[in-house]
């Protein structure tokens, strides 16, 4: 009999019965008995979500960081071709100096936006031998469904013990 059962809909499917947890994860399949069981949790990898987020932001802000200085260049550049130019090589200065201006507009047309970080998460089970982890999508719907079917292992661990 079957009392509970969630399913992420990306290849991650536990079900609850009496006496058992089972368990189709990504290539994988594996029946747990309830009595070895010592308790079941959800793990999110925060530590490596800061670490991609921290590496995000310090690819934005270097990529922020050529972009101006190539306005900065184009610009200065300009400048120094109307101060110091005579009249007649102005033109191909200041086109060149254009050029260097455009340059942080053609460099975000053709660059790809650093992924955004994903946070991991994981259905835990703590076994006597150790504890057991398996990935899944933790999407705004599944973490209800997800937060319900451990409500409900727990009322069966403590039903069964």
């Amino acid at each position: 009999m079957t009392i509970a059962e969630f399913n992420d809909n990306h290849g991650f499917n536990v079900k609850l019965t009496n006496e058992k947890i089972f368990i189709d994860a990504a290539g994988s399949s594996e029946t747990i008995a309830l009595r070895g069981l010592n308790g079941v949790g959800l793990y999110d990898d925060l530590e490596k979500y800061n670490l991609e987020l921290e590496t995000a932001k310090g690819d934005k802000k270097a990529s922020g960081c050529i972009r101006g200085g190539f306005h900065i260049f184009g610009v200065a550049y300009i400048i120094f071709s109307i101060s110091y130019i005579n009249s007649n090589d102005i033109l191909t200065f200041v086109l060149i100096g254009l050029f260097f201006g455009v340059i942080p507009f053609i460099y975000d047309l053709f660059s790809k936006d650093a992924e955004k970080p994903v946070l991991d998460s994981y259905f835990r089970l703590m076994l006597s031998g150790g504890d057991r982890k398996f990935p899944f999508n933790k999407s705004d719907e599944t973490s209800v469904k997800i937060a319900d079917f451990i409500n409900k292992v727990e009322d069966t661990l403590t039903a069964y013990k």
